[in-house]
């Protein structure tokens, strides 16, 4: 086998055993009120395929802001997107997060695995109206806790 050969099929193998390389596009960032809960959740949705998409971002509360980060799939057979993230509230407050999103309003419904459950309210692309966030954020909330 010639050097050149050789060259080609370590190249080859070596192109082969390679792990894939996935490169995600921004589509902006979006927000969301989480309903019944005075809380904006704002995302950086990244385009993975067209049908997969990752987000990060962060919970936008009274004075605070925590981490958030998940995935989104568009579940063709049902027309819609389902949304998986995780929110850190600070200390030990850590909730798994479930969302299914109507893609005509990209609004839809939340679960969360303390039991906690809402309107999942799409208010559009940000920077979003300082005012805006300060009504939703600065509400109160009588007779509503989140429970873990």
């Amino acid at each position: 086998m010639k050097n050149s050969e050789r060259l080609f099929v370590f190249n080859l193998l070596l192109f082969m055993t390679m792990p894939p390389v996935v490169m995600a596009s921004s589509i902006g960032t979006h927000c969301w009120e989480q309903a019944p809960f005075a809380q904006i959740l704002c995302f950086d949705v990244n385009d993975v395929n067209g049908r997969y998409f990752s987000l990060i971002g962060e919970n936008i509360a009274n004075e605070a802001t925590y981490p958030v980060d998940g995935s989104a799939l568009l579940d063709m057979n049902n027309n819609v997107f389902r949304i998986s993230f995780t929110q850190n509230l600070g200390q030990n407050f850590v909730f798994e997060n479930a969302v299914t999103i109507n893609p005509a309003t990209l609004s839809g419904t939340w679960s969360d695995d303390g039991g906690n459950s809402g309107d999942f309210q799409y208010l559009g692309v940000a920077p979003l109206d300082l005012e805006k966030m300060k009504g939703i954020t600065t509400r109160k909330i009588y007779g509503i806790r989140r429970k873990k």
